[in-house]
């Protein structure tokens, strides 16, 4: 029996621990009302006092990464914003800047660039969503031989998954860990769940190869390159711009929560009525028992409560309550909105909320918000991710696949129309088949379709005087 009751014990001991593993995302958010974005007190001092190896997002607790998510997931505001810039700055793939055709080779291994079957413009897509979510992105690197055949893989991993390694002496960090307990645990890792965690070196250009890349039992070579925000006052980690706004996500949140409550508990009283008399225990329950009843359900709003007191029925009277609320909920939400995606250096236009007031300003009101936001948000986006990313796995892949491209004549190509951004006349830098590109349709097949939108108007005038 006694060994009986002890397997039982350990039973349920480790089916407790099992399930406190289990990864989720729940429906609430908290944060410290005194210090709501957490300082990045780690660094090489933090990991020697802590005794750990690799650096917490953020110090101490380590679980930031998910409450940022949580706030995402929880303010449809927040979410529209990375999902519409995420789709802007990923454009139309990757181009030549000469204009000239990329190595087919080249354009047939950027179909599928990992064994997940992701396209390299599927993954450039994570890669700013996860960007514009956390301010830091793990991107894996694994290279490897079959039969002699060469292999180069990308794959953009979930960054609740990684962590930075401690820092060196010169206070910079090296390496990267990844393990799933870091989704599970909203704690440091002891020394042996570190030990069976995958450690990687980060890619850094100045480095000799043999320090870029680690050999693996299976054979292939991996590195990582840690792509992120830089924030001032964080040193290590990066954040996100909209993390400014992480407390109007939530409250975007708890207002919907709270009428959300109310629908469904209805707990809003138009008045009470107090019969003061004697009453028993039994009989006050019975009474709030039927009281939750009749104020709890689909349309049973504005009822009013009857309560009773050992007091005699003499004096019996009735409250009147005023169910108003101070301030507009309404309101509140439009000013959590502008906060939200002032933060995010983004337009409610480009995620497709029209006001009244913009509707009436014309087309060209349009135009100028996609202009400014093309100029100081997307291309500047662009530009920096392709810089620190793609440019080096674009010279890694070609390096190790035999590519003949030139990873410093590609760009990430805009999906904008160019014919709508700008007030100067941009028919002499235009081609006929870009702009049937940009408005969806086929390329003309003919030579009038590499001609320059300026060179048919000029034979259009010269075809008008003629006649």
């Amino acid at each position: 029996m006694k060994k009986s009751h002890q397997a039982q014990k350990h039973n349920k001991t480790q089916s407790k621990s099992t399930s406190a593993k289990k990864p989720r995302v729940s429906n609430e958010v908290r944060i410290d009302a005194k210090n709501p974005i957490p300082l990045d007190s780690s660094g090489r001092a933090y990991s020697f006092t802590s005794g750990t190896q690799y650096l917490p997002y953020l110090a101490p607790s380590d679980d930031f990464a998910r409450q940022m998510l949580e706030a995402r997931l929880l303010s449809p505001t927040h979410n529209r914003c990375i999902v519409s810039k995420s789709r802007y700055c990923v454009g139309d793939g990757f181009a030549s800047i000469d204009g000239k055709d990329l190595d087919p080779n080249f354009v047939q291994w950027m179909k599928t660039i990992n064994r997940k079957s992701s396209s390299a413009r599927k993954a450039s897509k994570q890669l700013f969503e996860d960007f514009f979510t956390w301010g830091n992105v793990p991107i894996e690197l694994v290279r490897f031989k079959v039969a002699g055949t060469p292999y180069f893989c990308v794959y953009v991993h979930n960054f609740m998954e990684w962590r930075l390694g401690s820092p060196d002496e010169d206070d910079i960090c090296d390496t990267a860990l990844q393990s799933k307990l870091f989704l599970r645990n909203a704690r440091c890792l002891t020394r042996d769940e570190i030990r069976r965690s995958k450690k990687l070196p980060i890619y850094n250009p100045l480095n000799k190869d043999s320090a870029n890349w680690k050999k693996m039992p299976d054979g292939s070579e991996r590195t990582v390159i840690w792509y992120q925000n830089t924030f001032s006052g964080f040193p290590y980690y990066g954040l996100p711009t909209a993390v400014a706004s992480m407390i109007h996500q939530i409250l975007e949140y708890k207002g919907a929560r709270y009428n959300l409550d109310n629908f469904d508990n209805n707990m809003v009283l138009s008045a009470i009525l107090a019969l003061k008399g004697n009453l028993s225990q039994d009989e006050a329950n019975r009474i709030g028992k039927q009281a939750v009843k009749t104020h709890t359900g689909d349309g049973k709003r504005g009822r009013v409560m009857v309560v009773a007191s050992e007091e005699g029925i003499d004096g019996s009277d009735l409250h009147t309550l005023e169910t108003s609320r101070d301030g507009s909920f309404i309101e509140a939400d439009d000013k959590w909105q502008d906060k939200i995606f002032v933060a995010n250096e983004w337009d409610p236009i480009l995620c497709g909320v029209m006001s009244q007031s913009a509707m009436g300003k014309g087309s060209g009101f349009f135009t100028k918000v996609l202009e400014w936001t093309n100029r100081n948000v997307i291309l500047p986006a662009q530009q920096d991710c392709y810089n620190e990313v793609w440019y080096h796995v674009f010279k890694l892949a070609a390096a190790w696949m035999g590519f003949n491209i030139d990873p410093s004549n590609i760009q990430i190509q805009t999906n904008i129309d160019i014919s709508g951004l700008t007030d100067v006349d941009v028919t002499p830098a235009v081609r006929v088949n870009e702009v049937r590109r940009a408005k969806g349709l086929p390329e003309d097949p003919t030579t009038k379709g590499e001609m320059y939108l300026s060179e048919l108007k000029q034979k259009k005038d010269v075809t008008n005087v003629q006649d």
